[in-house]
């Protein structure tokens, strides 16, 4: 009888080692750009609600003879309400819910958010405004004494509220000088500017300790005039590099800036 001849099936162990190996290095190699590319998309579609956010505000003021809403936030007094709660309808939410895309409202990086308590996924808004004060506080543009007036009284000059009706032309996160006839409410050369709108930090930040949602490349701020070299000081985005940081939202008229940027800390220039 002739021997039969066997094929050898299957592999030896080395030989499985080896593509163990090969697999391993592979995954160490793939899964740090697979998680920056996470961080891209969530950091792109930050930016697009903050643009979704301002388009339904400037949907508000056609409407509205051009004026900018006048809003209140509920979460200035009361974290863990729910900033859509119909029981407060001067509030964000209930205000410009009619004309912004639902599913604008949530920072998918978000590391805060209202009701707090809700905790992570289930937060309604992760974003914070420029806004007139707490519920039933809050003073209309039109209503204060000296609006209008160019006066160092005039809410344009003396704080950097935005959403408190006043004219859109107001609206653009610096203060305004104070002056007479066409000069009145001119732009000023402040030394800060404020953001309209932000994502919400966590931790301490008054006390110059955020928790910041994104991470990536810090912008150097553009549009501060003579504060730009102190401000990058402070927030060391003069130091290059990839740094957890927030998104602000800063508009002029019809320019539009979101900047990645860091908390200013005055007062803890080496943090």
């Amino acid at each position: 009888m002739s021997r039969r001849r066997f094929d050898r099936v299957g592999f030896t162990l080395v030989e499985l080692l080896i593509v163990v190996a090969i697999i391993a290095v592979l995954t160490s190699i793939l899964i740090p750009s697979l998680g920056a590319a996470r961080r891209q998309v969530r950091t792109v579609t930050c930016r697009n609600n903050l643009r979704t956010i301002w388009t339904g505000i400037l949907m508000y003021a056609m409407e509205f003879r051009d004026r900018s809403p006048f809003l209140e936030d509920v979460n200035l007094s009361d974290p863990n309400a729910d900033p859509f709660d119909p029981a407060y309808p001067t509030t964000v939410g209930n205000v410009l819910q009619p004309y912004v895309t639902p599913g604008s409202w949530v920072c998918p990086s978000a590391v805060a958010g209202f009701p707090e308590n809700a905790g992570p996924g289930m937060w309604t808004m992760t974003y914070s405004f420029s806004v007139a004060g707490p519920v039933g506080k809050g003073v209309p543009y039109t209503s204060h004494p000296h609006a209008n007036s160019g006066a160092p009284l005039d809410p344009a000059v003396s704080n950097y509220v935005h959403f408190d009706g006043r004219p859109m032309r107001l609206v653009d996160g610096r203060r305004y000088v104070s002056g007479s006839g066409l000069n009145q409410n001119r732009k000023g050369f402040w030394n800060v500017r404020r953001a309209i709108i932000t994502d919400t930090l966590d931790g301490r930040p008054m006390l110059g300790k955020p928790r910041y949602p994104h991470f990536g490349q810090v912008n150097k701020r553009v549009d501060l005039k003579q504060a730009r070299p102190q401000f990058e000081t402070n927030s060391r985005t003069d130091t290059g590099g990839k740094r957890p940081a927030y998104h602000e939202f800063h508009a002029d008229g019809e320019n539009v800036d979101i900047y990645l940027t860091r908390f200013w800390a005055p007062h803890r220039p080496g943090y």
